[in-house]
């Protein structure tokens, strides 16, 4: 066994409960008061004998503090929930997000990049989750659907309700103890499929296969659980969760999410059987950018197509030698790892150039340009 899972079990074992362990370098000033102000006279009116005691014992009982002897210290639910700024004390706890360009970690895009986007997201519970669903959904397809009667709607290309739950699940669930306060959780959105993985394996006799069904689940952290469902923004009905990712995922036609544990991690795989792959023509549109992205990406590959194929060999050869036949020959795969000048200096136009066509809604065919015709050219044979 590793170190972790002998910690695990001892933990479970002993009803140690680390999202109650007092922050020691926190006090009071670092919470918001505004928040805990709300959220205790909100539990207040919900339970009459909780409202007979003062305003540090209400914060006691809630496990937002802990008190002892004449210092008061923040629980690290009481900072992860209310602080004004809980990465200043756990530094770690924080989503990684990143959006790969391919089906594989370490797959890179046409400019070599490793990421189309990442982003660290910070902040509370609440605010951790916001930040992550908004940049799924800003880089995410979207297709747009008219019905009969001509009302437009959007698509997601995945249920947006089925990831925010398995995001909530990763941020209450995951293992907050001194064994894995140094790891953070991790959201991939690959071509084909979005992960996200947090640190700590299932929590004491929990097991996937249980999961979704109506067994009793066992919470690794109590307090973050109750005090998320008495502000009722996070949590709205436990247990729901999963059985929501599933009915979500059915309802877009999606197979069901995976899940895996390993022995410090768990994983939620969602795939999406309806990738549109290379040069095949979709309706989707981003999410950010309000339906050029595709289009952008689509006349790209073919422009740079026609730069590889025939563009080096037939207009340069004849300047640098460099490109003679026995080197570049119509329908040589070059990409950015060949240390060629004029290709890189070709690609790394192509795109700031088509979106300027796009944006300006040149018709291709019509343009004055010579160079862009030949463009439209081999595009128009391509569709």
């Amino acid at each position: 066994m590793t170190d972790y899972e002998i910690y695990a079990l001892q933990s479970y074992k002993d009803h140690i409960f680390e999202d109650i362990r007092p922050n020691k370098r926190a006090n009071l000033d670092d919470l918001n008061k505004e928040s805990l102000e709300e959220y205790i006279n909100k539990v207040k009116m919900e339970k009459p004998n909780f409202a007979k005691n003062n305003y540090n014992k209400c914060l006691k009982l809630s496990g937002i503090i802990d008190i002892s002897e004449d210092n008061i210290y923040p629980t690290l639910a009481g900072t992860l929930i209310f602080g004004e700024y809980p990465q200043s004390f756990y530094p770690q706890l924080f989503i990684a997000c990143a959006v790969i360009p391919g089906t594989e970690l370490g797959e890179v895009g046409t400019l070599g990049e490793r990421f189309l986007d990442n982003k660290r997201i910070e902040g509370t519970i609440e605010e951790m989750l916001e930040g992550t669903m908004n940049f799924l959904q800003r880089n995410m397809k979207t297709s747009v659907i008219i019905n009969s009667d001509g009302k437009r709607t959007n698509r997601t290309e995945y249920p947006m309700e089925a990831l925010r739950e398995a995001v909530a699940n990763a941020l209450i669930h995951r293992d907050y103890s001194t064994q894995t306060e140094n790891a953070y959780i991790s959201v991939y959105m690959y071509k084909d499929r979005i992960e996200i993985i947090n640190p700590g394996a299932l929590y004491g006799t929990n097991r996937i296969e249980k999961l979704g069904t109506a067994t009793t689940m066992e919470a690794r952290n109590t307090t973050i659980v109750r005090i998320l469902e008495e502000k009722g923004s996070v949590i709205e009905n436990r247990h729901s969760g999963i059985p929501t990712m599933r009915r979500e995922m059915k309802n877009y036609g999606l197979p069901e999410p995976e899940f895996y544990e390993e022995r410090d991690s768990f994983k939620v795989i969602f795939r999406n059987t309806n990738v549109v792959h290379s040069g095949q023509q979709t309706n989707h549109i981003d999410g950010q950018q309000s339906g050029h992205q595709t289009t952008i990406e689509y006349y790209k590959d073919k422009v740079l197509e026609y730069c590889r194929e025939l563009l080096i060999y037939k207009f340069f050869a004849p300047i640098n030698r460099e490109f003679g036949k026995n080197k570049v020959a119509k329908g040589d795969k070059i990409g950015y790892n060949n240390n060629n000048k004029i290709l890189k200096f070709i690609l790394t136009r192509v795109n700031a150039l088509v979106f300027k066509w796009y944006k300006k809604g040149i018709n291709l065919n019509k343009a004055n340009s010579c160079t862009t015709r030949l463009f439209a050219h081999k595009l128009n044979k391509t569709k």
